[in-house]
């Protein structure tokens, strides 16, 4: 964990400030699968517990994405 903290500080501003960005949305997108599966434990039906699920999956695999991206663009732009 200490390694990804101090790789995080070392990231130039504008990279952190898309990656804020991005992780905002990915953020956002949890909160609206949170919600279909709180009405799908109210409503019991299926399509409200796919679509929850499929946007949690989809928030989870973004937010990782955003952070992979961020280290990788700057290992790239500092290498150069």
């Amino acid at each position: 964990m200490k390694i990804m903290f101090s790789k995080f500080k070392e990231i130039n501003n504008s990279i952190l400030q898309v990656a804020f960005s991005g992780l905002k949305f990915c953020l956002v997108l949890a909160l609206i699968a949170t919600f279909s599966l709180s009405l799908y434990h109210s409503i019991h039906n299926l399509d409200l517990f796919i679509l929850g699920i499929s946007l949690l999956k989809s928030a989870l695999f973004f937010a990782v994405f955003f952070v992979i991206c961020a280290i990788a663009i700057d290992t790239i732009i500092k290498s150069n």
